[in-house]
């Protein structure tokens, strides 16, 4: 089927002017002409357009009125138009409802139409390829990315595999000797725990939700940090120097999500901070930007400038037992979730600052108003 041009023009001289002008710049195509609202709506079902050309005034309604019709039925056909108004107020509201381009008839307009007809086809089509290279890019980057998931999943999931069946493979003949059963069973299990962490990595990354938004006071998410974290705090004697803003604003975010990112930071934390030192959690409210900003920083040797990059990769770690997941999760929410994050430069004094900003809520919401997440992201383990 050719191409085809809707012109609706009431006036049979501006039409048979415009007309002229059409077929001369669209050679090759089938133009089709209408004085009306009611015919245009009728030729429109019959068959697809790939340009409109409107008047504003017709006789049983107005261009506006046919553009907005046409825009709500989700067809983004190229519009153009072509009248004697010319008032600012409809010029914006055609550009408002996707109008290409405005054109008044005053003197010189037939000579002009043919270019600005050819200027809007094309200015489409640059972006119909524009779009088609970004989702191939896109398609590109996802191959890529996971290439380099499963590359990574095959090195972390086969090593502990390879223990866990070597254990299996010996004990038939190795049966009786109890050193080898409490050694090699401490490894499978703890290899198999190696596994499972890394499950529920992935599974967090795959399933940040991107809608979901509650309003949650950022002394609970801390709290529910703090707590889960504290084991390992424990375990290790590291004190948490807690100190929050008083006043704070409620803030937009998933709750799940965003205590994932913050415990993932803390643990972080906590894994690079000597032994009996401390990690520091600072948050206060940034008026200027209308987040409530959050800092984790450990006593750490900090982050060296060449790894600077490399940390948000998925499994990328310098911790001798990490896997390399928990900031790329982080990056993951952060994304997903309009929540800041990032990577601060190393203070003087040395130690990693994590830098965390969360969307305050709309004004005037209150806990009350809390609307249900739909979806839910595991909490780091």
């Amino acid at each position: 089927m050719s191409r085809a041009a809707l012109l609706v023009e009431d006036n049979s001289s501006h039409a048979e002017l415009i007309a002229d002008e059409l077929e001369s710049a669209l050679e090759g195509w089938t133009l089709d002409q209408v004085p009306t609202l009611a015919e245009a709506r009728v030729k429109m079902a019959s068959r697809p357009y790939d340009l409109f050309v409107f008047d504003f005034r017709l006789p049983d309604g107005d261009g506006i009125e046919l553009l907005r019709e046409v825009r709500a039925q989700g067809i983004a056909t190229p519009t153009i138009f072509v009248t004697t108004a010319t008032s600012a107020t409809l010029a914006v509201t055609a550009m408002k409802l996707g109008a290409d381009d405005y054109l008044v008839k005053e003197e010189g307009y037939l000579a002009v139409l043919p270019y600005l007809v050819q200027e809007v086809l094309k200015r489409r089509r640059l972006a119909a390829e524009r779009q088609l290279l970004e989702e191939r890019l896109q398609r590109a980057e996802r191959a890529a990315t996971l290439g380099f998931l499963a590359s990574g999943l095959a090195h972390h999931i086969n090593n502990p595999l390879s223990t866990i069946r070597t254990f299996l493979q010996l004990l038939p003949t190795h049966i009786d000797n109890a050193e080898f059963r409490t050694g090699y069973l401490a490894m499978a299990l703890a290899e198999s725990e190696r596994i499972r962490d890394l499950v529920r990595d992935i599974m967090n990354a795959a399933t940040v939700p991107q809608q979901a938004r509650e309003l949650k006071r950022l002394e609970d998410l801390v709290e529910r940090v703090e707590s889960s974290a504290a084991g390992e705090m424990q375990k290790r004697g590291i004190a948490l120097d807690k100190q929050i803003e008083d006043g704070m604003p409620l803030l937009s975010v998933h709750g799940e999500a965003a205590t994932c990112l913050l415990l993932t930071l803390l643990q972080n934390a906590v894994r690079f901070s000597p032994e009996r030192s401390k990690v520091e959690l600072r948050a206060h409210y940034d008026a200027s930007s209308r987040r409530v900003v959050v800092e984790v920083r450990d006593s750490g040797p900090g982050v060296p400038p060449e790894n600077r990059d490399k940390i948000f990769e998925p499994f990328f770690t310098t911790a001798v037992d990490g896997l390399g997941m928990g900031l790329f999760v982080a990056s993951r929410i952060a994304d997903l979730q309009d929540i800041e994050l990032q990577l601060m430069p190393t203070p003087a004094e040395g130690g990693a600052v994590f830098r965390v900003g969360f969307k305050e809520a709309a004004e005037g919401a209150t806990a009350g108003d809390e609307t249900a997440a739909t979806d839910s992201i595991a909490a780091a383990g």
